[in-house]
């Protein structure tokens, strides 16, 4: 069974959060006991619009959240009902007012704990019916792992593979450093190209097969 476009959707946008496939699938997992992944459900399974009581859209926001969501669309001009004005507002309140559900999340590393820890301190539901929302995270997960959300995500950091570590000689980028290293090489350099010059003692001297004894 494939994913739902919605929950790929919100996948992608939390990618681009830097969240993991693991704690995208805890999420996810608790949306889909939340609204069957459809933004537009009100608490009680009518669609349409927020009706300002119970719950409404993916995450069932209630209250002054739900509130915040359609002012929240309103001012970006989009349809609160919309997916990706719910997936803008789930990345707006995971950075601010709900950063410390954000931070929690990060640190889960399966999808099942990352389920109870957006249940805990995100979703914060009446009845949590925790073991469920695990199941529906560990079976995202996997079917997550099927999929590519780098087209609209945070592009992963290419690794440099196949170059080798650039050295630099001294003073390359240092003029000064540069002249004098030239200067102290000069001579050893002279010495290797030019021959010695031979004095006229040792000349005499070689006259007289003294040189060399």
């Amino acid at each position: 069974m494939s994913l739902d476009p919605n929950a790929i959707a919100v996948a992608r946008r939390l990618q681009g959060l830097g969240l993991t496939q693991a704690q995208i699938a805890g999420v996810l997992g608790n949306f889909q006991l939340e609204s069957g992944f459809n933004p537009r459900v009100n608490e009680g399974g009518k669609v349409g619009g927020p009706m300002g009581v119970g719950g409404f859209g993916l995450a069932q926001w209630t209250g002054g959240r739900q509130k915040a969501l359609v002012d929240f669309s309103k001012k970006k001009k989009l349809d609160p009902g919309s997916i990706e004005a719910q997936a803008d507002f789930l990345a707006y309140e995971l950075q601010g007012p709900e950063k410390r559900a954000f931070e929690s999340l990060r640190g889960a590393v399966s999808p099942e704990e990352s389920a109870r820890r957006f249940l805990v301190d995100f979703e914060r539901a009446g009845i949590p019916k925790t073991e469920q929302r695990q199941k529906a995270a560990r079976s995202i997960y996997e079917k997550l792992g099927q999929l590519d959300l780098t087209g609209q995500g945070q592009k992963p950091q290419q690794a440099n593979q196949g170059s080798q570590p650039q050295m630099e000689l001294a003073g390359e980028k240092d003029p000064v450093l540069l002249m004098m290293a030239q200067q102290l090489t000069a001579p050893l350099v002279q010495s290797l190209v030019q021959p010695q010059q031979t004095s006229p003692f040792s000349k005499f001297l070689n006259m007289f097969g003294m040189m060399g004894q």
